[in-house]
Formats: structure tokens, C-alpha cells, sequence
């Protein structure tokens, strides 16, 4: 009998980028069996996080009550595209392309081939995580959720408005924090650490936009806490308790 695939990889021509992207995409399990809308979420560094992100959100439709969910994964054109496409121009990128990519091509090619709703998130790593908090903060329509993962906050320090005047009320945003890199001095999962809570100290300024947001430290190297972030961070946006200290008393 015939077995239609919950998982595939496309290939999208992208006009604003000027090349060939390819795209994963994964399928909750009751997929074919149903005529459910789902929710989405886009994780960035595709290439080679996908299949780990994958894994465990499959994982979470057996041991979790949280809906099933189809992920898409963005993948990069090469590792040199990589920091162009995820860092802004004042750090050598030229990430309002890239999110252009994402807004005009990938989201509206998901939402018209798959039964998927308006209801996103959007994970990334590292240098995913620098881009995912500069889209809340100057595209905050493209996405619901926002999990940011160990990301170097000095590079988004460095482009923080002196306010948000807009209201965030119907966003979430996750964050963590690690050890720093295997290979690097002390100083710089230091100052990684310090410019975690600049940034913390900035939402909480902000408190009058109703960002629903949560901070942590993991105890393990930059590479690592990928894998603590994700399921972390995926379960809090999802509003599924991590910690006693993150059950809510609603």
C-alpha cells in the first residue's frame, strides 16, 4: 500500500536572494489522516539542525499534549551565506534580505501548499537566535513565537532601539544563555553572559509592551545547548512546564 511521505525537501528559486534555497518541511504524524489546520515552526541552520529539532518535536506528539505541529526548516546556501544571511549590516550581514526570503517566499509557499495557519515560531541557534530577535523587533508580524537560542547578544545589543513603543502582547519570547565555546578563554562566556542580561534588563524597561518572555542559563558549551534549548524552549513557548518554577498557577 501506498505511504505518502511526513517528510520532504523543496527547492525554492528565491528572487530576493538571487539563488536556489532549499527548504524541509515535516508533517505532524496524523497529517494524512485528518483535515486538521496546524500550527508551524521555522527553524533556521537546517542543513544540520533540522534533523535534530525534527526528532525530538516528533518525540513531544507522543509525550506531550502540545498539537501537533509541521516544522519547516530553512537551510543555508553555503557556510559563508550563513552570517550573511542571519547577521544585520552594522556585523556584515544583509539579514533584511534573508527575512524578506522568508516573509515573501517561504511563508507564503507553506501557507498555500500545506493546511497551516497564521500561528508561527521561529527557532534559531547561535547566529539563528541574533536573527530571530531582530525579527521580533523589526518584523514582529512574521512570526507568534520566538525561541533564541545562546545567541550573541552584543550583536543585537549593538541595534536595540532606545524603546519598543509597540505592543507585544501576543508574543513570547525564549532565551538562553550557555558556558561558551570549547577552545575560547573565560572572558568570552563572560561577556556572552553579561550582554544576556543587557538585554534582559532591556525587556524588562520595556515591561508596557506585554512581551511574554523567559531567560535561562544552560550549563553546557555553545554547540550543545542547542539540544537543552530546543526542547527547553519549545516546550515554554508552547506553554507546556519545563519547571516547577514555569508551571503557571492558571
Amino acid at each position: 500500500m501506498f505511504s505518502q511521505s511526513l517528510d520532504t525537501t523543496i527547492h525554492i528559486e528565491s528572487k530576493n536572494l538571487g539563488e536556489m534555497r532549499s527548504i524541509r518541511i515535516g508533517l505532524p504524524k496524523d497529517y494524512y489522516e485528518s483535515d486538521k489546520i496546524y500550527s508551524a515552526i521555522y527553524v533556521l541552520d537546517a542543513e544540520y539542525k533540522y534533523q535534530i529539532c525534527r526528532s525530538m518535536h516528533q518525540f513531544f506528539e507522543i509525550s506531550t499534549r502540545i498539537p501537533g505541529t509541521i516544522m519547516i526548516g530553512i537551510e543555508n546556501s553555503s557556510k559563508e551565506n550563513r552570517n550573511r544571511d542571519l547577521l544585520p549590516s552594522n556585523f556584515g550581514g544583509s539579514d533584511s534580505l534573508f527575512r524578506a526570503y522568508i516573509a515573501t517566499e517561504v511563508i507564503p509557499y507553506i501557507e498555500s501548499h500545506y493546511r497551516v495557519n497564521d500561528d508561527r515560531t521561529i527557532f534559531g541557534h547561535s547566529h539563528g537566535g541574533v536573527f530571530a530577535v531582530n525579527t521580533l523587533i523589526q518584523r514582529r508580524e512574521m512570526f507568534k513565537r520566538y525561541i533564541a537560542a545562546d545567541a550573541s547578544f552584543q550583536i543585537i545589543n549593538s541595534n536595540l532601539p532606545d524603546s519598543l513603543v509597540f505592543d507585544l502582547s501576543d508574543k513570547s519570547l525564549y532565551t538562553c544563555s550557555s558556558d561558551g565555546l570549547y577552545g575560547f578563554g573565560e572572558e568570552i562566556s563572560s561577556d556572552m553572559l553579561t550582554n544576556n542580561m543587557i538585554f534582559q534588563n532591556y525587556t524588562v524597561q520595556n515591561r508596557h509592551t506585554d512581551l511574554r518572555f523567559f531567560s535561562e542559563h544552560i550549563q553546557d558549551d555553545h554547540s550543545h545547548s542547542l539540544l537543552t534549548a530546543f526542547h527547553r524552549g519549545y516546550r515554554w513557548i508552547m506553554d507546556w512546564p519545563i519547571s516547577k518554577e514555569t508551571i503557571r498557577d492558571d
